[in-house]
């Protein structure tokens, strides 16, 4: 009978059943803020995530066939840049500014760094990637271009 009142006054594992009790209202708190939350941020992600694809769905199916081409030729850009530098018979002074003047006229997403022109006078801009030529306005892939791609200023 004496076990039966020991085991009868030990509260040593009141503790533990407070400890469990409590944890699992903070676990069930959790669970339901966690319902309550998700739905809204995944309709939020969900509409974020729509927007991006057709972002990049419209980038990539739309790969222009044509740049904006300032309608100038070689000669042109010469002649801009003899007259900036003065025409004092420097042809490095005049082609530095013509090539200036051409690498401001870039189309978007070509550069003029190379810089070259065809032998029909016409300013050869290379894509960023390096995989396209715009050429007047047309773009030709660099492996496909059977011109002659001459240094300008040569």
């Amino acid at each position: 009978m004496n076990c039966l009142t020991e085991f009868n006054e030990n509260e040593s594992g009141a503790v533990t059943v407070d400890w469990v009790v409590l944890t699992a209202a903070i676990v069930g708190i959790a669970i339901a803020v966690i319902a309550l939350v998700s739905g809204g941020v995944e309709d939020a992600s969900g509409g974020i995530n729509d927007e991006l694809v057709v972002a990049s769905n419209f980038s990539s199916a739309f790969d222009p066939t044509t740049t904006i081409w300032s309608g100038k030729s070689a000669n042109d850009y010469l002649a801009e840049g003899s007259s900036t530098a003065g025409n004092l018979g420097n042809s490095g002074a005049n082609y530095g500014w013509a090539t200036t003047y051409a690498a401001a006229d870039a189309p978007d997403g070509y550069n003029f760094d190379n810089p070259l022109h065809t032998g029909t006078n016409s300013i050869i801009y290379t894509s960023t990637d390096g995989a396209n030529y715009s050429i007047d306005g047309q773009i030709i892939a660099v492996d496909a271009y059977t011109g002659a791609a001459l240094y300008y200023g040569a």
